[in-house]
């Protein structure tokens, strides 16, 4: 959409850091207004600075993406403001260290209620004003909504939520011809704040530690939020509904589904 003449309005939740403000950077940079926000008023505010200082029309909206009533009043601000929202970016979530019988209730339900009730309130709040003009929905998913791992139960748990939600929408969307399209994003590695702010649970011992010390070693270690920024917004372009840039990811994928029918096979099934 580089050559586009019209400018497009996205909102993108999640931006005060990391992934989600390289996204509104990017926006900016190609002349989109953008609606951004976050629960971290102090972040969303240098955001809105950087943006600006390109020339973009921004809007901040202190969210809380948890609750029902706040992304509703996002959704209603937005279609006041700009009266269509070509897109919109499902992206804040926090990650949760733990294993899934000694993370704590309020652990799970934080990270589940971030993560995933998050686009659901969205899709619930967005859809039916997009019905009419169209658009298109973008969920971050992560690697983990894919293939299981060690030690991030909550959070996997609720990234399959979002990738499974993201699936049942776009089949639900397509079957009536709703000109609003999909895509969930399942990257790897991301080098953002949460490696730093890793937030952990209840599990305890040396096992953990060491799990958790490997996972702030390979998200300060991975893909640069920018990069994942051109990339998602150039899949989006090309109105993809995986949007897979790691090819670990697709390599990890393969493996699961031949144990799935390797597993399958040997029952008789």
């Amino acid at each position: 959409m580089g050559d586009r003449k019209i400018p497009q309005v996205a909102v993108v939740t999640g931006a005060a850091s990391g992934i989600g403000r390289a996204l509104v950077l990017a926006l900016a940079r190609r002349g989109d207004a953008v609606i951004a926000s976050d629960i971290d008023a102090r972040g969303l505010h240098e955001t809105v600075g950087y943006a600006r200082v390109l020339g973009s029309t921004v809007v901040p909206v202190t969210t809380d993406v948890s609750k029902e009533d706040d992304i509703e009043r996002l959704a209603s601000l937005a279609f006041d403001v700009a009266e269509r929202v070509h897109q919109l970016v499902n992206n804040a979530g926090v990650l949760l260290s733990g294993n899934c019988w000694q993370t704590s209730l309020p652990g799970w339900k934080r990270t589940i209620d971030i993560n995933l009730w998050s686009v659901i309130h969205a899709t619930r709040s967005f859809v039916l004003r997009m019905l009419d003009s169209g658009g298109h929905i973008v969920n971050i998913a992560s690697m983990a909504g894919l293939t299981p791992g060690c030690d991030v139960a909550a959070y996997t748990v609720s990234k399959y939520g979002v990738v499974a939600h993201s699936e049942c929408l776009a089949a639900e969307l397509a079957l009536r011809k709703a000109p609003i399209k999909v895509s969930v994003v399942c990257p790897r590695a991301v080098r953002t704040g949460i490696a730093s702010s890793l937030q952990q649970g209840e599990s305890v011992g040396s096992t953990h530690a060491a799990i958790k010390a490997t996972l702030q070693h390979v998200i300060r270690e991975g893909m640069a939020p920018e990069a994942l920024a051109k990339h998602l917004l150039s899949e989006v372009d090309a109105g993809k509904f995986w949007i897979v840039p790691h090819a670990e990811v697709l390599a990890a994928v393969e493996h699961r589904a031949e144990q799935i029918l390797r597993s399958s096979i040997a029952s008789g099934i």
